[in-house]
C-alpha cells in the first residue's frame, strides 16, 4: 500500500510539473504499464503512477468559464468563519459548471446558507488574487476554485431549497455551538486557541498567535491530527470500559467516535488519516488479521489522493504524512536508544523519577523528535524557518494537551462550567508558543530548501530506512 501511495503522489506531481507532447495521463499511464511489466517488484508503484496521472489530469482540466452575474449555487461545504465574516464552498447549478466557487459573507449578513442549501445569488465574480509570498490563486485553482464573490447584504441571495435535515448539518450546528460557547465565556485569543485545539484552527485565528505556534514547533496542536484523535478516543474507551459492552462493540463504538470527531473537525487530511488508520488498526483483530501501520498509512494516502489529488501540494497533508511516516519508521529504535542512555546517566536517582522519565518523558521526546525530523525539510521549504528547540517546546506543551481537550469538551458540553482551568491551560499553551518563537531561539531563519533536496531526502528515507518489525509498527 505504501508503494501504491508513493506512485499516486509521483503521478500527480509529474502531471503537474512536466510538459509532455501527449496528454500527461496517457504518457505516464503508459510508463506505469511498462514499469509494471518489466519490474514486477515495483508493480504497485507503477500502478499508482498511472492512477495518479490519470486522476489529476481529469481533476485539473475543467474549462474555465466566467458565470453570469446571477447564478444558482449549491453549498457543498459548511460555513467557515474568517476575519471579515464567513465563507462557503459551493458548486454551480445554473449555469452548470464543473468548478467550485467560494462565496464570502460580511458579518452583518443574516440567515446565511449552509451545507446542502440551494440559493440564487447576484454578485460580481472575480478571479482569486495572487498575494505576495503566497500564490493563493494557484492554491485555489488546484482545488478547482476559479471564481470568488462577496455578499454584502441579504438582498443579494435567496434560498431556493433548504438543506436542513441533512446529517452533515448536525455536525455544522455542533461546531457552531462549540464556537458560540467559547466566544461567549472566554477572551477572544483564548476562545480561538481552544477552538483550534479541539477542532482545528479556523480562518479567523489571530495571525500573530498562529505564527508563534508554528515557529515554536507546536503548530500541530492547532490542526486536529493523530494526537487529538488518540486522546479523544482514550477518553471514549475509558468510559466504555465501565459498561458491559462486548469487545467487538467497544471497538465499533470507538471507530464511530473517531469518524464523528473527524466530521466535527471538518474532515481535514490529518484527522481523516488518523481516523482511517484507527479504523484499520481496530478492525484487524475483529477479522483475525494483524494490523500493519505502514500499510494503513499507505492505504490512507492513496485513497485520499485519489479523492482529492490537490492535497499533495498542501502543507497540512505533507506535515501529517511525513510526521507519521517518521514516527512509524524510527520511534521504536529511538525510544530504545534514549532509554539505554537514560539508564546509564541516571543511576542513583529515586526510582519514581526514573519511572516518570522512562514512561513519560522519554516516549514523548521520542515522538516529538521523530515528528520534527519528519516535517523539518517541509517546514524549511515552505516557511524558511526551523527551530532547534521545538522538541523542548513540545515537551512542555504536548502533556498539557490532554487536559486541555478534556476540559475543553467538558466546558462545551456544560455550556461554560470550568472557566478558570480552561483559562490557565490556554495561558500555558500561549506562554510556550510565544516564548519558544522568540528571536533568542536558535533556528534556521530565511533559509530555503530547494524542492529537489526535499524530494531527494524523503525518497532516500523511503529507500534506505529499514522497515520496523510488524509488532513494533503496531505498537506505535
Amino acid at each position: 500500500m505504501l508503494q501504491l501511495a508513493l506512485g499516486v503522489a509521483l503521478g500527480i506531481s509529474l502531471t503537474e510539473w512536466l510538459v509532455l507532447p501527449v496528454a500527461p495521463s496517457v504518457g505516464l499511464g503508459l510508463a506505469g504499464v511498462i514499469l509494471a511489466l518489466n519490474l514486477p517488484r515495483w508493480a504497485w508503484l507503477a500502478l499508482g503512477l498511472a492512477l495518479g496521472a490519470v486522476r489529476y489530469d481529469l481533476w485539473r482540466s475543467p474549462p474555465v468559464q466566467t458565470p453570469s452575474s446571477t447564478a444558482i449555487l449549491r453549498a457543498v461545504g459548511t460555513l467557515e468563519p474568517t476575519r471579515s465574516g464567513y465563507r462557503l464552498l459551493c458548486v454551480f447549478e445554473a449555469p452548470k459548471l464543473p468548478t467550485y466557487t467560494l462565496v464570502y459573507f460580511r458579518p452583518n449578513v443574516q440567515n446565511l446558507p449552509d451545507y446542502g442549501d440551494v440559493f440564487r445569488i447576484e454578485a460580481n465574480w472575480r478571479r482569486p488574487p495572487r498575494f505576495r509570498g503566497f500564490d493563493w490563486a494557484r492554491y485555489l485553482e488546484r482545488r478547482r476554485v476559479y471564481h470568488i464573490a462577496t455578499v454584502f447584504s441579504e438582498r443579494q441571495f435567496t434560498i431556493l431549497e433548504s438543506g436542513a435535515g441533512r446529517w452533515q448539518r448536525y455536525f455544522s450546528a455542533a461546531r457552531q455551538s462549540l464556537r458560540n460557547t467559547l466566544r461567549s465565556h472566554l477572551a477572544p485569543d483564548d476562545a480561538a486557541l481552544m477552538e483550534g485545539m479541539l477542532v482545528g484552527a479556523t480562518g479567523d485565528f489571530p495571525p500573530e498567535l498562529r505564527e508563534a505556534f508554528h515557529k515554536s514547533g507546536t503548530g500541530h496542536l492547532l490542526a486536529t491530527s493523530g494526537l487529538h484523535v488518540m486522546m479523544a478516543l482514550q477518553m471514549v474507551y475509558l468510559v466504555l470500559r465501565g459498561t458491559p459492552t462486548p469487545f467487538a462493540g467497544r471497538m465499533g463504538l470507538v471507530m464511530l467516535a473517531a469518524w464523528c470527531y473527524a466530521l466535527l473537525a471538518g474532515l481535514r487530511p490529518s484527522i481523516v488519516r488518523a481516523a482511517t488508520m484507527v479504523s484499520c488498526a481496530l478492525s484487524a483483530p475483529l477479522i483475525g488479521r494483524e494490523a500493519d501501520s505502514l500499510n494503513a498509512l499507505g492505504f490512507v494516502g492513496a485513497l485520499w489522493l485519489l479523492i482529492a489529488p490537490h492535497a499533495i501540494f498542501e502543507v497540512g497533508f505533507q506535515y501529517s504524512f511525513c510526521a507519521v511516516l517518521f514516527i512509524l519508521l524510527f520511534y521504536g529504535r529511538l525510544l530504545r536508544s534514549l532509554k539505554t542512555l537514560l539508564f546509564r546517566a541516571v543511576r542513583g536517582i529515586p526510582l519514581i523519577l526514573q519511572r516518570i522519565l522512562e514512561k513519560g518523558v522519554i516516549p514523548l521526546l521520542s515522538v516529538s523528535l521523530c515528528a520534527q525530523a519528519g516535517i523539518s525539510l517541509v517546514q524549511l521549504y515552505h516557511f524558511g524557518y526551523l527551530s532547534f528547540l521545538s522538541p523542548v517546546a513540545n515537551l512542555l506543551a504536548v502533556p498539557m494537551a490532554y487536559p486541555t481537550l478534556a476540559f475543553g469538551f467538558w466546558f462545551w458540553l456544560s455550556q461554560g462550567v470550568g472557566v478558570l482551568p480552561v483559562e490557565w491551560l490556554c495561558a500555558w499553551q500561549k506562554w510556550v508558543a510565544l516564548t519558544f518563537s522568540g528571536d533568542w531561539v536558535p533556528a534556521l531563519r530565511n533559509a530555503s530548501a530547494p524542492v529537489w533536496a526535499v524530494i531527494g531526502f524523503y525518497a532516500g528515507v523511503l529507500l534506505l530506512a529499514p522497515e520496523p518489525p510488524l509488532g513494533e509498527a503496531q505498537e506505535n
